[in-house]
Protein backbone atom coordinates (compact mmCIF):
# COMPACT_ATOMS: atom_id res chain seq x y z
CA UNK A 1 0.00 0.00 0.00
CA UNK A 2 1.35 3.38 -0.38
CA UNK A 3 1.10 6.35 1.84
CA UNK A 4 0.31 9.83 0.80
CA UNK A 5 2.83 12.63 1.88
CA UNK A 6 0.50 13.50 4.39
CA UNK A 7 -0.29 10.49 6.24
CA UNK A 8 0.72 10.09 10.02
CA UNK A 9 1.99 6.95 9.89
CA UNK A 10 3.94 8.37 6.61
CA UNK A 11 5.51 10.72 9.14
CA UNK A 12 5.95 8.27 12.09
CA UNK A 13 8.07 6.11 9.30
CA UNK A 14 10.30 9.14 8.52
CA UNK A 15 10.98 9.68 12.45
CA UNK A 16 11.97 6.20 13.13
CA UNK A 17 14.40 5.99 9.67
CA UNK A 18 15.84 9.15 10.58
CA UNK A 19 16.88 8.25 14.10
CA UNK A 20 17.72 5.18 13.12
CA UNK A 21 20.28 6.87 10.97
CA UNK A 22 21.31 8.79 13.53
CA UNK A 23 21.66 5.77 15.98
CA UNK A 24 23.74 3.99 13.47
CA UNK A 25 26.10 6.98 12.72
CA UNK A 26 26.99 7.20 16.66
CA UNK A 27 27.28 3.30 16.57
CA UNK A 28 29.82 3.74 13.81
CA UNK A 29 31.41 6.88 15.29
CA UNK A 30 31.27 5.06 19.12
CA UNK A 31 33.17 1.79 17.69
CA UNK A 32 35.22 3.77 15.44
CA UNK A 33 36.74 5.64 18.84
CA UNK A 34 36.91 2.36 20.43
CA UNK A 35 39.47 0.70 17.50
CA UNK A 36 41.65 4.11 17.45
CA UNK A 37 41.94 4.07 21.39
CA UNK A 38 42.96 0.33 21.57
CA UNK A 39 45.50 0.42 18.33
CA UNK A 40 46.58 3.54 20.10
CA UNK A 41 47.59 2.10 23.32
CA UNK A 42 48.32 -0.90 22.44
CA UNK A 43 50.99 0.60 19.49
CA UNK A 44 52.18 3.41 22.69
CA UNK A 45 52.87 0.37 24.67
CA UNK A 46 54.33 -1.91 22.21
CA UNK A 47 56.85 0.75 21.25
CA UNK A 48 57.60 1.83 24.40
CA UNK A 49 58.66 -1.86 25.54
CA UNK A 50 60.97 -1.83 22.70
CA UNK A 51 62.42 1.48 23.33
CA UNK A 52 62.79 0.70 26.84
CA UNK A 53 64.49 -2.78 26.17
CA UNK A 54 67.65 -0.75 23.74
CA UNK A 55 68.77 1.83 25.92
CA UNK A 56 67.80 2.99 29.43
CA UNK A 57 68.50 4.63 32.33
CA UNK A 58 65.55 3.30 34.47
CA UNK A 59 62.46 1.24 33.66
CA UNK A 60 60.57 4.34 32.20
CA UNK A 61 63.58 6.89 31.15
CA UNK A 62 65.55 6.03 27.90
CA UNK A 63 68.74 6.99 26.56
CA UNK A 64 67.70 6.93 23.23
CA UNK A 65 64.82 7.31 20.73
CA UNK A 66 61.42 6.72 22.63
CA UNK A 67 59.22 5.67 20.10
CA UNK A 68 55.66 6.01 21.52
CA UNK A 69 56.57 10.00 22.05
CA UNK A 70 56.48 9.96 17.91
CA UNK A 71 53.38 7.77 17.78
CA UNK A 72 51.43 9.73 19.83
CA UNK A 73 52.26 13.09 18.64
CA UNK A 74 51.47 11.84 14.69
CA UNK A 75 47.88 10.45 16.36
CA UNK A 76 46.70 14.01 17.62
CA UNK A 77 48.02 15.24 14.85
CA UNK A 78 45.99 13.38 12.48
CA UNK A 79 42.92 12.27 14.66
CA UNK A 80 42.59 15.06 17.34
CA UNK A 81 41.79 14.72 20.99
CA UNK A 82 40.12 11.84 20.23
CA UNK A 83 43.23 9.61 20.31
CA UNK A 84 44.50 10.89 23.95
CA UNK A 85 42.52 8.17 25.94
CA UNK A 86 44.70 5.45 23.81
CA UNK A 87 47.62 7.68 25.21
CA UNK A 88 46.90 7.21 28.35
CA UNK A 89 45.90 3.23 28.37
CA UNK A 90 48.92 2.84 26.08
CA UNK A 91 50.78 4.58 29.51
CA UNK A 92 49.52 2.75 31.92
CA UNK A 93 49.91 -0.89 30.15
CA UNK A 94 53.89 0.36 29.48
CA UNK A 95 54.27 1.21 33.77
CA UNK A 96 52.59 -2.24 34.79
CA UNK A 97 54.73 -4.14 32.28
CA UNK A 98 57.75 -1.65 33.62
CA UNK A 99 56.77 -2.70 37.06
CA UNK A 100 55.92 0.96 38.34
CA UNK A 101 53.42 1.80 40.76
CA UNK A 102 49.71 2.41 39.12
CA UNK A 103 50.09 6.37 40.66
CA UNK A 104 53.11 6.73 38.86
CA UNK A 105 51.79 5.49 35.48
CA UNK A 106 48.56 7.38 36.04
CA UNK A 107 50.62 10.43 36.68
CA UNK A 108 53.20 10.00 33.53
CA UNK A 109 50.00 8.87 31.52
CA UNK A 110 48.31 12.56 32.04
CA UNK A 111 51.21 14.35 31.67
CA UNK A 112 51.44 12.11 28.38
CA UNK A 113 48.14 13.08 27.55
CA UNK A 114 48.60 17.05 28.38
CA UNK A 115 51.40 17.07 26.10
CA UNK A 116 49.63 15.88 22.94
CA UNK A 117 46.97 18.09 24.20
CA UNK A 118 49.46 21.40 24.25
CA UNK A 119 51.11 19.86 20.78
CA UNK A 120 47.69 19.84 19.19
CA UNK A 121 46.61 23.06 20.48
CA UNK A 122 50.15 25.13 19.48
CA UNK A 123 50.43 23.62 16.13
CA UNK A 124 47.11 25.19 15.13
CA UNK A 125 48.00 28.46 16.53
CA UNK A 126 50.98 28.56 14.66
CA UNK A 127 49.03 27.70 11.71
CA UNK A 128 50.95 24.62 10.58
CA UNK A 129 50.13 22.00 8.03
CA UNK A 130 50.39 18.14 8.56
CA UNK A 131 51.17 17.92 5.12
CA UNK A 132 54.93 19.48 5.73
CA UNK A 133 54.87 21.05 2.38
CA UNK A 134 57.06 23.87 3.76
CA UNK A 135 60.16 24.60 5.43
CA UNK A 136 58.19 26.99 7.92
CA UNK A 137 56.01 23.67 8.58
CA UNK A 138 59.37 21.38 9.30
CA UNK A 139 60.90 23.95 11.57
CA UNK A 140 57.93 24.95 12.87
CA UNK A 141 57.00 21.20 14.17
CA UNK A 142 60.77 20.73 15.32
CA UNK A 143 60.99 24.19 17.15
CA UNK A 144 57.49 22.63 18.86
CA UNK A 145 59.19 19.32 20.05
CA UNK A 146 62.48 20.24 21.12
CA UNK A 147 61.92 23.49 22.52
CA UNK A 148 58.60 23.38 24.10
CA UNK A 149 56.66 20.10 24.54
CA UNK A 150 59.96 17.78 25.77
CA UNK A 151 61.09 20.36 28.60
CA UNK A 152 57.43 20.44 29.59
CA UNK A 153 57.43 16.51 29.10
CA UNK A 154 60.90 16.21 30.84
CA UNK A 155 60.12 18.42 34.07
CA UNK A 156 56.68 16.87 34.53
CA UNK A 157 57.73 13.40 34.12
CA UNK A 158 60.88 13.66 36.31
CA UNK A 159 58.75 15.40 38.90
CA UNK A 160 56.14 12.54 39.26
CA UNK A 161 59.25 10.24 39.54
CA UNK A 162 61.09 12.78 41.95
CA UNK A 163 57.72 12.92 44.45
CA UNK A 164 57.06 9.01 43.90
CA UNK A 165 60.39 8.34 45.51
CA UNK A 166 62.20 6.55 42.24
CA UNK A 167 64.77 9.59 41.87
CA UNK A 168 66.61 11.16 44.12
CA UNK A 169 67.43 14.66 43.58
CA UNK A 170 70.62 13.87 42.60
CA UNK A 171 69.36 11.69 39.64
CA UNK A 172 67.35 14.36 38.28
CA UNK A 173 69.76 16.53 35.80
CA UNK A 174 70.48 13.46 34.01
CA UNK A 175 67.18 11.75 33.96
CA UNK A 176 66.22 15.33 32.62
CA UNK A 177 68.67 15.45 30.13
CA UNK A 178 67.82 11.66 28.96
CA UNK A 179 64.34 12.46 29.11
CA UNK A 180 64.48 14.77 26.95
CA UNK A 181 66.78 13.76 23.88
CA UNK A 182 65.08 10.45 24.02
CA UNK A 183 61.52 11.60 23.43
CA UNK A 184 63.30 14.80 21.02
CA UNK A 185 64.44 11.73 18.78
CA UNK A 186 61.58 9.90 19.00
CA UNK A 187 59.46 12.41 17.69
CA UNK A 188 61.57 14.11 14.92
CA UNK A 189 62.38 10.51 13.62
CA UNK A 190 58.76 8.71 13.52
CA UNK A 191 56.57 12.05 13.50
CA UNK A 192 57.29 13.34 10.44
CA UNK A 193 57.29 10.19 8.52
CA UNK A 194 54.05 8.87 10.07
CA UNK A 195 52.43 12.25 8.64
CA UNK A 196 53.70 12.55 5.39
CA UNK A 197 52.42 8.38 4.72
CA UNK A 198 49.31 9.05 6.04
CA UNK A 199 48.48 12.01 3.23
CA UNK A 200 50.52 10.39 1.00
CA UNK A 201 49.32 6.55 1.15
CA UNK A 202 46.82 6.83 -1.99
CA UNK A 203 49.46 6.54 -4.11
CA UNK A 204 52.62 5.82 -2.78
CA UNK A 205 53.53 2.48 -3.91
CA UNK A 206 54.21 -0.72 -1.27
CA UNK A 207 56.84 -2.33 -3.44
CA UNK A 208 59.31 1.04 -3.42
CA UNK A 209 58.98 0.87 -0.21
CA UNK A 210 60.01 -2.44 0.74
CA UNK A 211 62.44 -2.25 -1.90
CA UNK A 212 63.89 0.35 -0.04
CA UNK A 213 63.72 -0.59 3.57
CA UNK A 214 65.24 -4.23 1.96
CA UNK A 215 68.59 -1.85 0.47
CA UNK A 216 68.88 0.26 3.75
CA UNK A 217 69.29 -2.60 5.73
CA UNK A 218 71.61 -4.36 3.80
CA UNK A 219 73.64 -1.48 3.37
CA UNK A 220 73.67 -0.81 7.04
CA UNK A 221 75.08 -4.77 7.71
CA UNK A 222 76.83 -4.37 4.83
CA UNK A 223 79.01 -1.18 6.39
CA UNK A 224 78.38 -1.72 9.95
CA UNK A 225 79.31 -5.09 10.06
CA UNK A 226 80.78 -6.88 7.35
CA UNK A 227 83.38 -3.77 6.98
CA UNK A 228 83.43 -2.89 10.32
CA UNK A 229 83.61 0.94 10.05
CA UNK A 230 84.56 2.15 13.24
CA UNK A 231 84.40 5.58 12.59
CA UNK A 232 81.15 7.72 12.69
CA UNK A 233 81.87 10.49 10.37
CA UNK A 234 82.96 8.17 7.47
CA UNK A 235 79.95 5.99 8.24
CA UNK A 236 77.42 9.38 7.97
CA UNK A 237 79.48 10.42 4.30
CA UNK A 238 78.63 6.85 3.06
CA UNK A 239 75.16 6.90 4.30
CA UNK A 240 73.73 10.51 4.15
CA UNK A 241 74.15 10.79 0.12
CA UNK A 242 72.06 7.80 -0.20
CA UNK A 243 69.15 8.45 2.35
CA UNK A 244 69.22 12.60 0.86
CA UNK A 245 69.56 11.37 -2.89
CA UNK A 246 65.95 9.37 -2.04
CA UNK A 247 64.60 12.45 -0.32
CA UNK A 248 64.79 14.53 -3.40
CA UNK A 249 62.89 12.13 -4.91
CA UNK A 250 60.34 11.67 -2.54
CA UNK A 251 60.52 12.71 0.40
CA UNK A 252 58.59 9.72 2.52
CA UNK A 253 60.90 7.32 0.91
CA UNK A 254 63.98 9.60 2.48
CA UNK A 255 61.86 9.30 5.59
CA UNK A 256 61.41 5.97 5.92
CA UNK A 257 64.82 4.88 4.89
CA UNK A 258 66.09 7.35 7.68
CA UNK A 259 63.73 5.35 10.42
CA UNK A 260 65.16 2.33 9.32
CA UNK A 261 68.74 3.23 9.40
CA UNK A 262 68.33 4.38 12.71
CA UNK A 263 66.16 1.49 13.96
CA UNK A 264 68.76 -1.06 12.48
CA UNK A 265 71.58 1.14 14.05
CA UNK A 266 69.84 0.91 17.65
CA UNK A 267 69.52 -3.07 17.09
CA UNK A 268 73.13 -3.16 16.52
CA UNK A 269 73.93 -1.24 19.42
CA UNK A 270 71.97 -2.98 22.08
CA UNK A 271 73.59 -6.15 20.49
CA UNK A 272 77.18 -5.00 20.94
CA UNK A 273 78.23 -4.72 17.50
CA UNK A 274 78.33 -2.39 14.45
CA UNK A 275 80.03 1.43 14.65
CA UNK A 276 78.09 2.54 17.76
CA UNK A 277 80.03 -0.20 19.70
CA UNK A 278 83.53 0.48 19.46
CA UNK A 279 84.02 2.57 22.46
CA UNK A 280 84.40 2.04 26.22
CA UNK A 281 82.34 4.61 26.78
CA UNK A 282 78.54 3.48 26.56
CA UNK A 283 77.85 7.15 26.78
CA UNK A 284 80.16 8.26 23.94
CA UNK A 285 78.46 5.26 22.05
CA UNK A 286 75.06 6.61 23.05
CA UNK A 287 75.95 10.14 21.72
CA UNK A 288 76.99 9.52 18.54
CA UNK A 289 74.23 7.20 17.59
CA UNK A 290 71.87 10.00 18.75
CA UNK A 291 74.06 12.27 16.52
CA UNK A 292 73.73 10.06 13.73
CA UNK A 293 69.98 9.50 13.78
CA UNK A 294 69.37 13.14 14.07
CA UNK A 295 71.50 14.31 11.39
CA UNK A 296 69.81 11.80 8.84
CA UNK A 297 65.99 12.93 9.84
CA UNK A 298 66.60 16.71 10.06
CA UNK A 299 68.72 17.00 6.67
CA UNK A 300 66.69 14.28 4.72
CA UNK A 301 63.39 16.48 6.04
CA UNK A 302 65.09 19.81 5.03
CA UNK A 303 66.43 18.56 1.54
CA UNK A 304 63.22 16.94 0.66
CA UNK A 305 60.73 20.09 1.29
CA UNK A 306 63.15 22.44 -0.61
CA UNK A 307 62.98 20.07 -3.40
CA UNK A 308 59.06 19.87 -3.12
CA UNK A 309 58.86 23.56 -2.37
CA UNK A 310 61.26 24.23 -5.77
CA UNK A 311 58.90 21.57 -7.82
CA UNK A 312 55.72 22.99 -6.34
CA UNK A 313 56.95 26.42 -7.23
CA UNK A 314 58.24 25.39 -10.92
CA UNK A 315 54.13 23.81 -11.61
CA UNK A 316 52.95 27.10 -10.40
CA UNK A 317 55.08 29.37 -12.67
CA UNK A 318 54.48 26.92 -15.30
CA UNK A 319 50.30 27.11 -14.44
CA UNK A 320 50.75 30.80 -15.24
CA UNK A 321 52.41 30.67 -18.15
CA UNK A 322 50.26 28.63 -19.85
CA UNK A 323 46.64 28.82 -17.48
CA UNK A 324 44.79 32.21 -17.58
CA UNK A 325 45.12 32.68 -13.93
CA UNK A 326 41.09 34.00 -14.14
CA UNK A 327 39.12 31.34 -15.54
CA UNK A 328 41.71 28.62 -14.82
CA UNK A 329 41.94 27.64 -18.85
CA UNK A 330 44.80 26.91 -21.06
CA UNK A 331 45.86 30.29 -22.43
CA UNK A 332 47.17 30.71 -26.15
CA UNK A 333 50.84 29.35 -24.80
CA UNK A 334 48.71 26.39 -25.14
CA UNK A 335 47.32 27.24 -28.39
CA UNK A 336 50.05 25.42 -30.59
CA UNK A 337 50.17 22.05 -28.62
CA UNK A 338 45.92 21.84 -28.82
CA UNK A 339 46.04 22.65 -32.84
CA UNK A 340 49.23 19.93 -33.18
CA UNK A 341 46.77 17.88 -31.56
CA UNK A 342 44.05 18.51 -33.76
CA UNK A 343 46.17 18.15 -37.10
CA UNK A 344 48.03 14.95 -35.66
CA UNK A 345 44.45 13.00 -35.52
CA UNK A 346 43.68 14.26 -38.94
CA UNK A 347 46.90 12.77 -40.08
CA UNK A 348 47.11 9.51 -38.06
CA UNK A 349 43.10 8.47 -37.67
CA UNK A 350 41.50 11.02 -40.38
CA UNK A 351 39.32 13.01 -37.70
CA UNK A 352 37.96 16.39 -38.57
CA UNK A 353 38.01 19.16 -35.67
CA UNK A 354 36.13 21.95 -35.52
CA UNK A 355 38.28 25.42 -34.49
CA UNK A 356 35.86 27.94 -33.17
CA UNK A 357 36.13 31.22 -32.52
CA UNK A 358 34.10 32.98 -29.72
CA UNK A 359 33.71 36.02 -28.53
CA UNK A 360 31.27 38.15 -26.22
CA UNK A 361 28.66 40.44 -27.56
CA UNK A 362 28.48 43.90 -25.95
CA UNK A 363 30.97 42.88 -23.20
CA UNK A 364 33.07 46.48 -22.80
CA UNK A 365 29.76 48.39 -21.87
CA UNK A 366 29.64 46.05 -18.73
CA UNK A 367 33.50 46.82 -17.93
CA UNK A 368 32.76 50.17 -18.65
CA UNK A 369 29.50 50.56 -17.00
CA UNK A 370 30.14 48.35 -13.66
CA UNK A 371 33.79 47.72 -13.02
CA UNK A 372 36.34 45.19 -14.16
CA UNK A 373 34.99 42.95 -11.63
CA UNK A 374 32.04 42.46 -12.73
CA UNK A 375 33.34 42.01 -16.02
CA UNK A 376 35.93 39.37 -14.00
CA UNK A 377 32.36 37.22 -12.83
CA UNK A 378 30.75 37.60 -16.54
CA UNK A 379 33.80 35.85 -17.97
CA UNK A 380 34.13 33.14 -15.24
CA UNK A 381 30.12 32.38 -15.29
CA UNK A 382 30.93 31.88 -19.27
CA UNK A 383 33.62 29.77 -19.05
CA UNK A 384 31.64 27.13 -16.68
CA UNK A 385 28.62 27.54 -19.06
CA UNK A 386 30.57 26.63 -22.01
CA UNK A 387 32.30 23.76 -20.18
CA UNK A 388 29.07 21.85 -19.16
CA UNK A 389 28.44 21.74 -23.04
CA UNK A 390 32.17 20.15 -23.90
CA UNK A 391 34.13 16.65 -23.35
CA UNK A 392 37.35 15.74 -21.94
CA UNK A 393 38.59 15.02 -25.91
CA UNK A 394 37.77 19.08 -26.43
CA UNK A 395 40.27 21.88 -24.92
CA UNK A 396 38.70 25.35 -24.32
CA UNK A 397 41.38 28.44 -24.37
CA UNK A 398 41.21 31.81 -22.96
CA UNK A 399 43.24 33.82 -25.86
CA UNK A 400 42.38 37.45 -25.02
CA UNK A 401 39.99 39.56 -23.08
CA UNK A 402 37.03 38.08 -23.85
CA UNK A 403 38.41 35.80 -26.55
CA UNK A 404 37.97 32.65 -26.46
CA UNK A 405 38.77 29.06 -28.80
CA UNK A 406 36.89 26.06 -28.22
CA UNK A 407 38.24 22.97 -30.42
CA UNK A 408 35.93 19.88 -30.61
CA UNK A 409 37.96 16.93 -31.39
CA UNK A 410 36.86 13.78 -33.44
CA UNK A 411 33.72 14.97 -35.33
CA UNK A 412 31.91 13.38 -37.15
CA UNK A 413 29.38 15.88 -38.92
CA UNK A 414 28.28 19.62 -39.23
CA UNK A 415 24.76 18.62 -37.94
CA UNK A 416 26.47 17.68 -34.40
CA UNK A 417 28.78 20.72 -34.62
CA UNK A 418 25.99 22.89 -35.11
CA UNK A 419 23.69 21.34 -32.07
CA UNK A 420 26.46 21.93 -29.39
CA UNK A 421 27.27 25.27 -30.51
CA UNK A 422 23.43 26.38 -30.25
CA UNK A 423 23.51 25.04 -27.08
CA UNK A 424 26.29 27.15 -26.11
CA UNK A 425 24.76 30.58 -27.29
CA UNK A 426 21.41 29.49 -25.48
CA UNK A 427 23.43 29.12 -22.18
CA UNK A 428 25.40 32.27 -22.70
CA UNK A 429 22.91 34.22 -23.25
CA UNK A 430 21.05 33.18 -20.19
CA UNK A 431 20.77 36.02 -17.67
CA UNK A 432 23.78 36.56 -15.21
CA UNK A 433 23.47 37.11 -11.74
CA UNK A 434 26.13 39.23 -10.32
CA UNK A 435 26.51 41.43 -6.67
CA UNK A 436 22.26 41.42 -6.95
CA UNK A 437 22.52 42.84 -10.81
CA UNK A 438 21.27 40.71 -13.72
CA UNK A 439 23.47 40.92 -16.85
CA UNK A 440 22.51 40.07 -20.49
CA UNK A 441 25.47 38.84 -22.65
CA UNK A 442 25.89 36.82 -25.79
CA UNK A 443 28.42 35.19 -27.54
CA UNK A 444 29.42 35.06 -32.00
CA UNK A 445 30.83 32.10 -33.03
CA UNK A 446 33.14 31.71 -35.87
CA UNK A 447 34.01 27.94 -36.97
CA UNK A 448 36.77 26.38 -39.13
CA UNK A 449 37.34 22.86 -39.93
CA UNK A 450 40.90 20.65 -39.68
CA UNK A 451 41.99 19.86 -41.98
CA UNK A 452 39.53 21.36 -44.40
CA UNK A 453 40.21 24.78 -44.10
CA UNK A 454 44.10 24.25 -42.89
CA UNK A 455 46.67 22.62 -40.84
CA UNK A 456 48.35 25.62 -39.52
CA UNK A 457 47.50 27.60 -36.40
CA UNK A 458 48.04 31.07 -39.09
CA UNK A 459 44.83 29.27 -41.33
CA UNK A 460 42.50 27.41 -38.87
CA UNK A 461 42.58 30.61 -36.67
CA UNK A 462 42.33 33.16 -39.42
CA UNK A 463 39.37 30.98 -41.24
CA UNK A 464 37.72 30.93 -37.92
CA UNK A 465 38.45 34.95 -36.55
CA UNK A 466 36.97 35.74 -40.26
CA UNK A 467 33.60 33.65 -39.55
CA UNK A 468 33.16 35.19 -36.41
CA UNK A 469 33.27 38.90 -37.82
CA UNK A 470 30.31 37.70 -40.32
CA UNK A 471 28.39 36.22 -37.38
CA UNK A 472 28.58 39.48 -35.45
CA UNK A 473 28.05 41.76 -38.91
CA UNK A 474 25.02 39.52 -39.08
CA UNK A 475 23.55 40.64 -36.29
CA UNK A 476 25.39 38.54 -33.53
CA UNK A 477 24.66 35.49 -31.04
CA UNK A 478 24.98 33.16 -34.09
CA UNK A 479 27.23 30.88 -35.81
CA UNK A 480 28.76 31.49 -38.66
CA UNK A 481 30.90 28.58 -40.88
CA UNK A 482 34.19 30.12 -42.43
CA UNK A 483 33.54 29.13 -46.42
CA UNK A 484 35.41 26.90 -48.38
CA UNK A 485 39.29 27.52 -49.06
Amino acid sequence: MLLSTQHPNYRISLTHSYFESVNMKNRHGTLLLLVQTVAMAFIYCLSGMLSLSVFHENALITMSAFFPEGFALAGVLLFGTRILPGILLGQLALAYFSGFPLLTGIGIGISNMLEAYIALKLFHWLKLNTHLHTLRDVFGLMMLIVVVLQPFSAFTGNAILYFSGLLTLAQIPGSLFYWWIGNVLGQILLTPMLLIYYHERSHTKSLYILLIIIITVLMNYFFQITLEIKNLSLLLIITLPATIFLSTRDLLYGSISSVVLASISLYFAHNGIGTFSQTSSMIDNLLDLNYFMASHIILVLLVGVLFKEKEEAIRQLRKMAHYDYLTGLPNRHMLREEIHYAVSMSDQYGYRSAICYLDIDNFKPINDTFGHHTGDEVLKSITERVQKHITARDAFLRIGGDEFLLILNKIDEKKEIGNILENILVTVASPILVDGRTLHVSCSIGVAFCPDHGITIKDLIGSADKAMYQAKASGRNQVCYASAS
